[in-house]
């Protein structure tokens, strides 16, 4: 064996202990005078291979505790077990609990968490890396186009690929503003724009709107009780007050004929034969009836045939999709009358947004 190896079989030994220690803390571990590769054999129940050395540093008694100690062991833990943003989540989660920034823990790194802190900490770890439980959902917040939303398993994680659906929404109210600023010189009636995000959740879409664009209403609607509460409190923590209505209902069906400027909506677009796709934190744990829609996507059909109907003339549509399926809700819109038909590709070039207006 050469010079420089003799402390490193495995080279990940070290760090697989002190995995260990925080992970289990309830189990026996040796003095210090024992050798890495001891104690590991002793949990592990491995040896070192034949013809081997075994390697002689001395491993440490004390249990990782500060924050500086704690973060790569806790996310070389949810790495193993095959968290892609292992270290972010790591931080998200030790932020939370001790609720801190993730910049105040690197401020603060020498800070020792206190046993109470651990446990928490050590059991949202677990169920990230053992049950795959999303990180929104562990914290209970998600932040989306600058705002800090409430988020919970009865509805879709805000993604950045939605805030693309925001941004076009926001330019289609910019156009119709500007249409609206010169009919009123020619001596039309003030009114304000009103808008419906169909499909609302936790209601990020609707609030990112009215966050970006003063002179607007929005009804955002949902099937789900439980993500219209979730969306509800959303509004008040965001203060939308009377600007935005909260309505249980079937995509648009209550709308009244020409009474919106623009529709917003990520419907369902995943097909059950994509489910083996998806991510256990997706698959597992987000509310699949708004994940989920039959082959041809009926529901975003029906949505467009509805909307064509809801909205004033000039007014748009803009819907979030899945990957390659662009065309097919394109050839929707084309069906339903919308012209300048267009699709808006999001930061990966995927065909995100499929946007269009209302002949008239």
């Amino acid at each position: 064996m050469g010079p420089g190896r003799v402390n490193s079989w495995p080279a990940r030994e070290p760090l697989m202990i002190e995995m260990r220690k925080f992970m289990e803390p309830s189990l026996p571990w040796r003095s210090s005078e024992h050798s890495h590769v001891e104690a590991y054999e002793n949990v592990q129940g491995l040896s070192a291979p034949p013809g081997r050395t075994r390697p002689v540093t001395v491993t440490q008694e004390r249990k990782p505790q500060t924050i500086r100690e704690l973060l790569p062991v806790a996310s070389a833990w949810l790495a193993e077990r095959g968290v892609q943003e292992a270290r972010l989540d790591t931080e998200l989660l030790l932020a939370h609990v001790l609720e801190l920034s993730r910049m105040q823990l690197y401020m603060d790194h020498d800070r020792p968490l206190i046993q109470d802190e651990l446990e928490r900490f050590r059991a949202l770890m677990r169920r990230r890396g053992e049950r795959r439980e999303p990180v929104a959902y562990l914290i209970g917040e998600r932040g989306f186009c600058g705002l800090d939303l409430e988020v919970g398993p009865g509805v879709l994680i805000p993604r950045p690929e939605t805030e693309h659906l925001v941004e076009v929404g926001c330019e289609e109210l910019g156009r119709l503003a500007i249409a609206r600023g010169a009919a009123i010189a020619r001596g039309a009636r003030a009114e304000t724009l009103r808008a419906a995000d169909v499909g609302t959740g936790s209601g990020c879409v609707a609030l990112a709107l009215l966050d970006r664009v003063d002179d607007l209403r929005v009804w955002a609607t949902d099937r789900s009780a439980a993500a219209l509460a979730i969306a509800r409190r959303n509004a008040e923590r965001c203060e939308a007050g009377e600007r935005l209505l909260l309505g249980q209902a079937d995509l648009l069906a209550p709308a009244a004929p020409s009474s919106l400027d623009l529709i917003v909506s990520n419907p369902p677009y995943v097909l059950e034969s994509e489910d083996p796709l998806l991510s256990p934190e997706v698959r597992d744990h987000e509310p699949r009836s708004a994940l989920f829609d039959a082959d041809g996507l009926p529901l975003t059909q029906r949505l467009v045939e509805q909307a064509a109907r809801a909205l004033r003339p000039q007014g748009a549509l803009a819907i979030e999709t899945g990957f390659d399926k662009a065309p097919l809700v394109e050839g929707f819109f084309q069906r339903a009358g919308f012209v300048e038909v267009r699709r808006v590709e999001d930061l990966g070039g995927i065909e995100r947004i499929v946007v269009g207006r209302k002949a008239g």
